[in-house]
């Protein structure tokens, strides 16, 4: 036993001293927002590295630490090939990061980008605090209303085109009835039953006609409306 062990271990030693299980081929899948360059060099995996030693783990958390990147993962091919699967972010919306200056968010309040010289039909966040760099988070107090967003996101009722806190802290809406052109002020009130309040501007923005008035669907089962202004 000892005298297969040494072999195995001779044999080990040659392959190794031969250059087998060198990384030859490094290929990655799931970029579309991230270049091949950016995820190469953050995964920081090369021609030549040796298969058996990589740090898998660590290039997985530099690839997730990318503003674009939610999730890799990365797979040995022996003997010579290295699999890197990437899930990318989607962009949700855009927050300000300080006056005039708009970057893009995923429904986590991740921010992917820097300010955009161009603006995209995205929901637009304000009245919170400015947006960090990208690859950071918006503060807690966006959590209500990225909350809003994905409860809305796939209702058939309405689209909601902006979001914002006011000067008290309590979040109203600008939101386009679907099907038709009208376009709405919605009160949510506090940060209680999002979800709810969503549910309640689904159930009676098909009957509004009107964009006179401000919906207030603050106590989510008891929706009004009142004037604007």
């Amino acid at each position: 036993m000892a005298a297969f062990a040494a072999v195995a271990a001779s044999v080990a030693a040659i392959l190794f001293a031969a250059g087998t299980f060198e990384v030859d081929r490094i290929h990655f899948s799931g970029l579309h927002r991230v270049s091949y360059d950016e995820a190469y060099g953050a995964a920081d995996i090369h021609a030549g590295d040796f298969m058996g030693t990589l740090d898998t783990g660590e290039a997985e958390r530099s690839l997730e630490s990318l503003p674009w990147i939610a999730d890799a993962r990365i797979q040995r091919r022996w003997p010579a090939t290295v699999e890197v699967d990437v899930v990318e972010r989607s962009a949700a919306a855009i927050a300000l990061a300080a006056p005039g200056s708009w970057v893009l968010i995923d429904i986590e309040g991740r921010v992917l980008t820097s300010p955009l010289a161009i603006l995209p039909e995205l929901p637009r966040l304000s009245g919170i605090a400015a947006a960090p760099e990208p690859g950071a988070f918006l503060a807690s107090d966006a959590n209500a209303l990225l909350a809003a967003l994905s409860a809305a996101h796939g209702q058939p009722e309405f689209v909601i085109a902006a979001l914002w806190r006011d000067g008290r802290g309590d979040i109203s809406a600008r939101v386009w009835q679907q099907p038709g052109d009208l376009v709405l002020e919605v009160a949510l009130g506090d940060e209680s039953a999002i979800g709810a309040k969503t549910a309640a501007i689904a159930a009676v923005i098909g009957e509004m006609t009107t964009s006179a008035a401000i919906l207030d669907v603050s106590v989510p089962h008891l929706p009004v409306l009142r004037p604007s202004g």
